[in-house]
């Protein structure tokens, strides 16, 4: 998904950062429209003209008592969000995709949480009062996680769209549990996780109180945690603020890399201190090794242990537990000896993501807009063909139980349209006996 952010300071115009996908490409057909002047995007540069229209779009309005949260262009719509009083952040994507404005509206959430983890609310406010290029310099440390963020392809997480942490799903927990409350109490912590790559195997009560966004930013700062080689480090300990429980305080983020892509992680004051936190996961994770090194390569990357098999005609699927705030996907549900390239996931990721997003927006309109009866219907499902220029190349098919529990699939198109219902039906059922 193309997407490019202006964060800009709105009493000078200056930009303090700015990040773009590589999709965002010029036509030099049309040079009048705002993506055209999106030049070079693989070097973020936008001209100060571009930058200067949208800050003053956006104070002109405010004058007026107006809070402009976004304007849309024949090509281009853009998203404003207010972080203070004279910062602002501007998210620009392309119509073409029409994505539903509460999913840019949380990614907005995720570049503010962001932010506010690694650098500070308070800190930030307060700089860019006084040294708005120490603020700059700042900013541009994280550019990397805002990268991830905006092309979230690096990851093919969906917890960014569900809003929903990414999970696993076919196995038992109990032995990760039993681990994570051992080095709980131990330490007198009660924020911790265990994570496979930026999937949650589990996590403390502690953990899961925190926002949707701070854990979805967590998990990613654990994942991506070097990102300067491919060396993935053994141990990291990081400064965050967390918002929810204290944005005036500063946290530690401890992460251990058991093995594999297999991490144990707390949130911490200034105990314990790393060797302690080393010893204590090593005491309780190491007569288990055999188990998490089981996990690793059955649950890595597809996500499903392998005692869930899916129909063979299942190219792709997304579940989600709204009861339970989990959502588990796979771009590879049927495992074979030789991973599927980079190029297919991402294009059945695309499909997929593409598909939800429909789903969600079809979701909110509603149903029969001109009926006097209070309308609380709601589509539990719907079959959609996808198509690349009108050559049929998926079908899929959305399905919901009980409110909570929904499912999205991705068939190919070989299957007959008769047999789409069924096998969704026995999906949803087999993954909720799981998650």
């Amino acid at each position: 998904m193309a997407y490019c952010l202006v964060f800009v300071n709105t009493n000078n115009g200056h930009p303090l950062l700015v990040r773009s996908t590589n999709i965002l490409e010029r036509n030099e057909h049309t040079p009048e429209i705002i993506l055209n002047l999106l030049e070079r995007p693989s070097d973020n540069q936008i001209p100060l003209a571009l930058i200067g229209i949208l800050t003053s779009s956006y104070t002109f309005s405010t004058k007026f008592g107006i809070t402009l949260r976004s304007c849309r262009t024949d090509d281009c719509t853009i998203h404003f969000h207010q972080y203070n009083d004279h910062l602002l952040m501007c998210l620009l994507e392309p119509t073409e995709y029409d994505v539903p404005n509460e999913c840019t509206q949380y990614k907005l959430v995720l570049l503010r949480t962001l932010f506010n983890m690694i650098i500070g609310y308070e800190y930030i406010d307060k700089i860019s009062q006084t040294n708005p290029q120490k603020l700059e310099n700042d900013l541009n440390l994280v550019k990397y996680f805002v990268d991830t963020i905006l092309n979230d392809e690096r990851t093919f997480s969906f917890g960014d769209l569900t809003q929903c942490a990414d999970t696993l799903c076919g196995f038992d927990r109990s032995i990760m549990y039993s681990c994570l409350k051992q080095i709980s109490d131990n330490l007198q912590c009660e924020h911790v996780s265990i994570t496979l790559s930026n999937r949650i195997i589990a996590s403390s009560t502690g953990w899961s109180r925190l926002t949707q966004a701070e854990q979805y930013i967590l998990t990613l700062l654990i994942a991506l945690n070097d990102y300067s080689n491919d060396i993935l480090p053994t141990v990291r300990d990081m400064p965050v603020y967390l918002d929810s429980i204290d944005r005036s305080h500063n946290y530690r983020l401890l992460s251990i890399r058991v093995l594999g892509q297999v991490y144990v992680s707390i949130l911490c004051s200034a105990t314990p201190k790393m060797s302690e936190f080393e010893s204590t996961v090593d005491r309780y994770c190491h007569s288990q090794t055999e188990h998490i090194q089981n996990l690793n390569s059955l649950l890595y990357p597809r996500s499903f242990h392998d005692n869930i098999i899916f129909d063979h005609n299942i190219q792709a699927l997304v579940y989600v537990n709204r009861q339970t705030h989990f959502c588990v996907s796979t771009l590879e549900p049927t495992k074979t000896s030789t991973p599927l390239s980079r190029t297919i996931k991402k294009h059945r990721y695309g499909l997929l993501k593409q598909f939800y997003m429909e789903i969600v927006r079809i979701d909110k309109e509603q149903i029969l807009p001109l009926s006097n009866i209070n309308n609380e219907t709601k589509m539990n499902e719907m079959y959609m063909l996808n198509d690349d220029d009108g050559q049929i190349e998926h079908k899929c098919y959305f399905l919901r139980e009980q409110d909570y529990f929904e499912l999205y699939i991705l068939f190919d198109i070989n299957i007959p349209t008769i047999a789409l219902r069924g096998i969704a039906k026995k999906t949803l059922t087999m993954l909720r006996k799981n998650l």
